[in-house]
Parts: C-alpha cells; structure tokens; sequence
C-alpha cells in the first residue's frame, strides 16, 4: 500500500519514517488512522460513538476519489515499515461546513485541516515535518480543541496565534468547545 516513491523532506525525518502523497490505495488506512489519533487525542471527551461515526463520516469512498485527484489541497502520509505514524493536509478554505455554518469569511485562505502524529513519534520532529510539508509561506489557520494544550504550544513555537472565538464541534464529536489560531 505504501510504495510510492517517498518524498523529500525539508526537516530530517525521524529513522525509517517515509514520508509521500497519499494514493488511493491509502484511504483506509488514512482514515483508521486518523479517527484512532482523534480518540487517542480527546479521549474522555468524545461521544462513545464517535470512532464509528468518524468513520462513516470519512466517507473512504470519497476520500479515493480526492487522493487521485487532489486538486488545490497538500497531503502527506507518514510511513514506519508497513504502518501510519502521521499525517497533514490543507486546503483552501473556507471548507464546506464552515461556509454552512456561517464562519466566513475565513481568516486566511489555507487551512491545514489535519495533522496527526502517533503517540510514540511525539518529540521526534516528525510533527513539524509534516507541517512543513503541507505548509507554505501563505497565511494558514487551523481549529484547535479547546484544552489541547500540547497542540497549542506546537503550533505557537510555530508562529500561530490563537483568534479570540469559541465554535461548538457539532454532534459527531460531542459539542466540544474549539477556535481557529491563524499564522499571517
């Protein structure tokens, strides 16, 4: 599933850890992976049916279709051996449920709409790796959980600043309170 020729990366990657654009063949494998780190990451705070509604709302089907034709966003995958250690993505924003919700205009016209990092890589540098990858000089925001204290100091090492607001997530993943940090 992974053979695609690796990528170079700006930053050293941690030993053995490959990282490449996401194919088709990897839309499962993306979206197990990152349903896992998103309960991992909110544990305790998540509905109890939320890796099976994150899931179904990863819509792997779609998320093929976008992987062969990515269009306007950045995806990287990260690769120890045969197994998912990170992930990132952007895009251009708004994204469609914040145009539904009315949160436009957006502060920026990127998003980075995920990055995810498996618990053993934390402090490896694989995360700011992975945001390099996806992030370009362009101005970016992001949705933060409100209380992901860890995320928060990455991203502000980073040149993000938290925006003063405060969105519900929605049902799927409980109404927990998040807001944008913004890198202009």
């Amino acid at each position: 599933m992974h053979s695609s020729r690796p990528l170079p990366a700006a930053r050293p990657l941690p030993e053995g850890v490959a990282l490449r654009e996401p194919t088709p063949a990897d839309a499962l494998a993306w979206a197990t992976f990152l349903v896992h780190e998103q309960q991992r990451t909110y544990a305790g705070q998540l509905p109890v049916d939320f890796a099976e509604r994150g899931l179904e709302q990863a819509n792997v089907a779609g998320l093929e279709h976008v992987f062969a034709s990515p269009k306007d966003a950045v995806r990287r995958i990260a690769w120890l051996g045969d197994r998912i250690v990170g992930l990132a993505a952007t895009s251009a924003a708004p994204a469609r449920w914040e145009r539904e919700l009315g949160l436009v205009p957006p502060p920026a016209d990127r998003e980075l709409d995920r990055l995810y990092v498996a618990a053993e890589m934390h402090g490896s540098g694989l995360g700011a790796a992975l945001l390099e990858a996806v992030v370009d000089e362009r101005p970016h925001y992001l949705w933060l959980i409100d209380g992901n204290a860890r995320a928060a100091r990455f991203y502000e090492r980073r040149g993000f600043r938290h925006l003063d607001e405060q969105i519900s997530t929605g049902p799927t993943w409980g109404g927990i309170p998040m807001h944008r940090m913004l890198r202009s």
